[in-house]
């Protein structure tokens, strides 16, 4: 039996969800597991739009400062989630 990341199973319930856009779009599922990797397929675009994005702005660093924002994008939301899960006291002293 073959087990696959969450990341992947999101991804392919998301490329199901979007089947039916038109043509002159391009869907790429991107999910992002806290503690692993990014999927090849979505690596794989990432560096193409980091490279689309850099050859129209003249600015070589743009592929890295998209995987920068997706760091901190990640960062942010771990800490929202860490943040839910501490229980509301009205105690002043905790």
């Amino acid at each position: 039996m073959s087990f696959k990341p969450a990341s992947e199973n999101t991804a392919y319930r998301k490329s199901v969800k979007y089947a039916d856009i038109p043509a002159s779009f391009q869907f790429q599922p991107i999910a992002v597991e806290t503690l692993g990797p990014i999927s090849d397929s979505a690596m794989d675009f990432l560096d193409m739009l980091g490279q689309i994005i850099s050859a129209r702005t003249n600015e070589a660093r743009e592929r890295i400062y998209l995987y920068q924002c997706i760091s901190i994008t990640i960062q942010h939301f771990n800490a929202v989630l860490l943040r839910d899960t501490f229980s509301c006291s009205n105690d002043p002293d905790l």
